[in-house]
């Protein structure tokens, strides 16, 4: 006599599923692991071939690329550091087309969104506006739109950048750290900070960084959307002024912003990776700096020539 075929009771079922469930929760966490150990790798791999075309320009011209969105009159054109290295990283096609004789912002009058797409318009404002993706973290999921910067009015939108230059270890308000010192370039008064990348026209030559360049940032991880002073064209730079991520949260939730109101928090180095962010040193190597660093090595790797007893991050 055949006995009948016995199938799974309610109880037994309901045991399998949430086994099921108990697995998937244990493993997706390791999922997300994984994928932001590849993304910030990238992220790594992105800032060594900035590393490689800063040094491709520092050996062309004999100084880091500057910027010079703080000058006055004719000098003043917005053109950031971003934009004069695009030749050292294959990016000719787009080098080629700037023209930065004339300021960044030039485009023809009449011009409207739609002559994006449109190949007979060339202009250097086309390209400001443009995504660079080589300059966007992978892990920010907030550097994929253009936004009005510092000193551009609504419809000079500028494409974001997750990399800032090293300015230097200003003070906060506690008065940590140190300021610029003022010089004369051209017949104007300019301000050489104690970083690596100026607004003023300054950009380092590497004999000028005497507390070694494996001691000294170049570039840091910023999040450009959440700063009016961090984008591709015009200008992207960060100080060390607050530690590494500082008040995150706040910018996530919308109670800090990009705007002048918030510029002492929002011109810093800072990312979307847990817990710290990716460094680019002068020496072309890239290392990752926890938020919770020690305060005086963070700054200490901010000033090429501050001789601090702590010496970067060592």
């Amino acid at each position: 006599m055949s006995r009948p075929a016995r199938g799974f009771t309610l109880v037994e079922l309901l045991v399998v599923i949430a086994i099921i469930g108990v697995l998937i929760a244990l493993l997706l966490p390791a999922v997300q692991q994984a994928r932001e150990a590849a993304r910030r790798m990238q992220c790594t791999n992105q800032m060594k071939q900035l590393g490689l075309a800063m040094h491709n320009y520092h050996d062309t011209f004999g100084q880091l690329p500057p910027c010079n969105s703080d000058l006055s009159g004719s000098q003043r054109r917005e053109w950031g550091w971003a934009p004069r290295i695009m030749a050292h990283m294959e990016q000719s096609a787009i080098f080629d087309q700037l023209d930065f004789t004339k300021p960044a912002w030039d485009r023809p009058s009449g011009w409207n969104v739609s002559m994006m797409d449109d190949p007979s318009v060339i202009c250097n404002y086309k390209f400001m506006r443009m995504e660079h993706p080589q300059f966007h973290c992978p892990s920010n999921s907030q550097s994929h739109a253009a936004a009005v910067q510092h000193d551009f009015d609504p419809g000079w939108e500028i494409s974001e950048s997750d990399y800032a230059a090293n300015i230097g270890d200003y003070p906060n308000e506690t008065g940590i750290a140190g300021v610029g010192v003022t010089a004369t370039n051209a017949g104007n008064d300019i301000l050489i900070p104690r970083g690596v990348i100026g607004t003023m026209d300054y950009g380092a030559k590497f004999a000028e960084i005497n507390d070694g360049l494996s001691h000294t940032y170049l570039l840091g991880e910023c999040v450009g959307a959440w700063s009016n002073w961090q984008n591709w064209g015009a200008e992207c730079f960060a100080n060390t002024a607050f530690p590494i991520n500082h008040r995150n949260r706040e910018f996530l939730q919308g109670t800090l912003g990009p705007t002048v109101a918030h510029w002492r928090e929002n011109i810093n180095f800072r990312s979307f990776h847990p817990g710290g962010a990716n460094f680019l040193l002068c020496d072309g190597s890239v290392r990752f700096l926890p938020e919770t660093m020690d305060g005086a090595a963070y700054r200490a790797g901010a000033s090429r020539s501050g001789g601090e007893v702590v010496q970067g991050f060592q």
